[in-house]
């Protein structure tokens, strides 16, 4: 039989083995989601007799995160198809645990002022249910990234999907000294929509600026965490000023705050417009750089 015929059906088979290998692990992540995460949450409950929606955000947040994560997990290489499941079923694992891991710290540290799994289950809060989903794809970015490179190894891997998660956390508390509202409050009290989609997306688009800055391959600690460190500030600072341009070039003659946050009734608009600006200038930032 010709090469050619051959080395097509063996790849034809590598990606077979990849389709089903992460069908298996996504199976495998939503369902510690359910049992391990939000033990509390009965999903037919929730979403098909009580329709709720802020569970059913929540819950595609974290579906899409595993995803983008997993991604990174499939691009490895290996000599054998054996070693290639190996590799797969033991990265996946790992993406699994760290996806509940960046749950549990989005929950404890980032939506620290209230109990977000009430807000979700009992007040079917919207804007609570966009920072997780945020909080969830920006993990799977940043884990994207930190699992892909084959030259660092574990140890490497780990300490740059800490930092992607350390940032994440120092966002959150930056963004209500930027935005000069409380959003946790508008939130919260208010269970105002445009203030968490807002944030959502300044997480989603952190978590991409991370996982930009450490697609690079590892040399060594100094050169590399410098080179990324560099690359983190460089874009975070952008992001900063690109809340400034958002109301000045993408909604002229009006404060996209004053939208979310002193209307009788949020602007949700104004808080998907805020959320796309941060997230279109991580890509742009991105191919930029």
């Amino acid at each position: 039989m010709n090469e050619k015929i051959i080395n097509s059906f063996t790849q034809l088979g590598v990606i077979l083995l990849e389709l089903v290998v992460g069908f298996g692990l996504f199976w495998l992540g939503q369902l510690a989601y359910q049992k391990l995460f939000r033990r509390r949450i009965e999903l037919n409950l929730e979403l098909f007799v009580k329709d709720n929606p802020a569970v059913a955000i929540a819950l595609v947040g974290y579906y899409f995160g595993m995803i983008i994560a997993l991604g990174g997990v499939l691009g490895q290489s290996a000599v054998s198809w054996q070693d290639k499941a190996l590799n797969l079923m033991s990265y996946g694992a790992t993406v699994i645990l760290l996806m509940l891991v960046g749950a549990w710290v989005g929950d404890r540290f980032i939506l620290r002022h209230f109990n977000c799994e009430r807000e979700i289950i009992q007040d079917r809060n919207v804007g609570a249910a966009s920072v997780e989903a945020g909080n969830h794809i920006a993990n799977g970015l940043i884990l994207s990234a930190a699992l892909a490179g084959e030259s660092g190894g574990w140890l490497v891997a780990l300490v740059c999907w800490l930092i992607g998660l350390i940032l994440l956390v120092i966002v959150s508390f930056a963004y209500p000294r930027i935005t000069k509202y409380n959003v946790f409050a508008e939130i919260e009290k208010r269970n105002n929509p445009a203030a968490g989609v807002a944030l959502a997306g300044l997480l989603i688009a952190t978590g991409n600026i991370v996982r930009v800055a450490f697609s690079a391959e590892f040399e060594n600690w100094i050169v590399s965490f410098t080179q990324y460190g560099l690359l983190l500030l460089f874009s975070l600072g952008s992001l900063v000023a690109i809340r400034w341009l958002a109301d000045l070039i993408l909604v002229p003659g009006v404060k996209i705050s004053d939208e979310i946050v002193n209307q009788e009734i949020p602007n949700l608009g104004a808080g998907l417009i805020e959320a796309f600006s941060y997230i279109a200038a991580s890509f742009l930032i991105a191919w930029c750089l």
